[in-house]
């Protein structure tokens, strides 16, 4: 009897071995592709990008100098400071002719202006805000803005931003910007063109 049940040990030791073998290795083979994986990712991540920081815009005079320095520079660079100084459902219509020959805006979302300027690449864009008008009540603000484009360090355009601004309690933002550019039919007045904010 004591032989028996000595070679039933065995047997059952030998058995609950493989059985452990046959758990264990795969969970043995996933653990170490697990890590191997995790290695190569912290291995591959690029370094994370400096945080980036916007110019403020708790007055009027700051926010005009924010649309000036996040427009101007490569037509293809970071756009974090401009998708900041705008409420996220702001709109951007420039005024033009249409295939008739009728003036009407071509509504834009921040993105669609960000996307359009992004095919200018590699011209360096610049836009400066020449004359500045501002009708401010409460937490709303009018701004009347003559500006200037260039590419690539050359004057391309000229015309008026009407900007709509909303403070709220901290800053101001952008809600919509309309703007034409002069043309041989529309000329910006002299009026509009003397220096002055």
């Amino acid at each position: 009897m004591g032989v028996t049940n000595s070679i039933s040990g065995d047997k059952m030791r030998a058995i609950t071995i493989q059985a452990m073998k046959k758990i264990l290795l795969p969970l043995m083979v996933i653990f170490c592709a697990a890590v191997t994986v995790a290695a190569q990712t912290t291995q591959t991540q690029a370094p994370a990008a400096p945080a980036v920081h916007c110019p403020p815009t708790t007055t009027l005079d700051e926010l005009i100098a924010a649309i000036d320095s996040s427009i101007t520079g490569p037509a293809d660079r970071d756009r974090t400071c401009f998708r900041d100084i705008f409420y996220p459902e702001a709109r951007l219509m420039p005024i033009g002719k249409n295939k008739e020959g009728v003036y009407e805006p071509h509504i834009l979302t921040v993105d669609d202006w960000i996307n359009a300027v992004a095919k200018r690449a590699p011209a360096v864009l610049g836009e400066h805000q020449i004359r500045v008008e501002k009708v401010v009540w409460a937490h709303e603000a009018h701004l009347w803005s003559t500006y200037t484009v260039d590419l690539d360090g050359k004057v391309a355009a000229r015309g008026i931003n009407s900007i709509q601004a909303v403070n709220d309690g901290k800053r101001w933002r952008i809600l919509s910007i309309e703007w034409q550019a002069e043309d041989d039919t529309d000329k910006v007045p002299e009026k509009f063109l003397s220096a002055g904010k």
